[in-house]
């Protein structure tokens, strides 16, 4: 494939269903994964990055947002915004006293952004969940835990005048192998059929509309969900990512193995000098990055240490997750 030319027309839609739009994405193709230098693929990265950008911001104008949760995805959307002369602001959403926000704050003094940062208190947490549970008509944990952020950002959307794109960062993990490690060396063609194995099976489970809940985003944003944007999740990205062998995405920075090498290295670029270094660090999903994992978690003890009789013997606020996972179960055995 020549990767300047043969791409599909640039898109300024949210997100495309590229597992549908395809087909079998699944099928094993490492023999495609043929951008071997980390230079090159941040070249690419960084080009289509302005391009589907720029595509968005032309269709939607106003006042965009960027969900900034720290990482270096969301990092670098906001990065390249700013560079296309956007003023996005900036929304983060954390828990009080569980949260890892100084990236994001950092980013967002760095490129000079109205920083909206929503706290939610443990009981705001428990009250969202049931809200995204009615919403999606699902208790499943990493389906309710990526949706709370989202209806916790509407309070930041509502206060927008003129609120246009709703930038994100998701889907670059997928494409990417964020958060992923090889077993075999990165330049070994056994890491190439290793990784172009995890993206895909990721992706084709993912990248598709028939999921667990298919309308996932229209159910947490009703009429936000049109401007919710997926940079990172289109047919164009697929095919770029798709041509990425492991050595891009894998590597090292001053002497500590990194994820998605290429998208640091166009990050870096992208910053200030002085914030160069919000490229390199590591980020764990938003589920446990913005605290909500660890309040969910603290609740669930709180919860089991009220159950009768429950510090007899160990108190559930400090026993081990085992023992509090069994009293929870017991409790929906006893209740049925």
């Amino acid at each position: 494939m020549n990767h300047a030319t043969d791409r599909t027309p640039q898109t300024a839609e949210p997100l495309q269903f590229v597992a549908d739009l395809l087909g079998n994405i699944s099928e094993p193709n490492p023999g495609v994964r043929t951008v071997i230098e980390p230079a090159d693929a941040a070249q690419l990265i960084a080009e289509e990055t302005r391009s589907r950008i720029a595509a968005v911001l032309e269709k939607f104008g106003g006042t965009p947002a960027v969900l900034l949760s720290g990482g270096v995805d969301s990092i670098y959307v906001a990065a390249v915004s700013v560079a296309l002369g956007a003023e996005p602001i900036a929304v983060t959403v954390v828990t009080d006293g569980q949260s890892d926000e100084a990236n994001a704050t950092a980013a967002a003094h760095a490129l000079d952004l109205r920083h909206e940062v929503v706290r939610l208190s443990a009981p705001e947490v428990a009250e969202l969940s049931r809200d995204v549970m009615q919403r999606l008509g699902t208790c499943e944990l990493w389906e309710v835990t990526a949706g709370i952020p989202l209806v916790a950002a509407r309070r930041s959307f509502e206060t927008i005048a003129d609120l246009g794109a709703i930038l994100g960062g998701s889907g670059a993990d997928a494409i990417l192998g964020g958060g992923r490690k090889l077993t075999h060396p990165a330049t070994s063609p056994e890491a190439c059929v290793e990784l172009d194995q995890i993206i895909r099976t990721e992706t084709a489970a993912n990248f598709r509309y028939d999921r667990l809940v298919p309308g996932f985003y229209p159910a947490l944003l009703d009429e936000y969900a049109d401007r919710l944007i997926h940079v990172f999740q289109t047919v164009r990205w697929w095919q770029i990512a798709e041509s990425f062998a492991p050595q891009v995405l894998f590597g090292d920075h001053n002497g500590r193995p990194v994820d998605k090498l290429a998208l640091r290295l166009a990050c870096a670029t992208q910053l200030p000098s002085a914030a160069k270094h919000l490229a390199w660090g590591a980020k764990s999903p938003i589920q446990r990055s913005s605290g909500l994992m660890a309040a969910l978690t603290t609740a669930a003890r709180a919860y089991a240490a009220n159950l009768p009789g429950a510090q007899t013997y160990t108190d559930p606020m400090s026993e081990d997750a085992e023992a509090v996972a069994v009293r929870l179960y017991l409790s929906l055995l006893e209740k049925s």
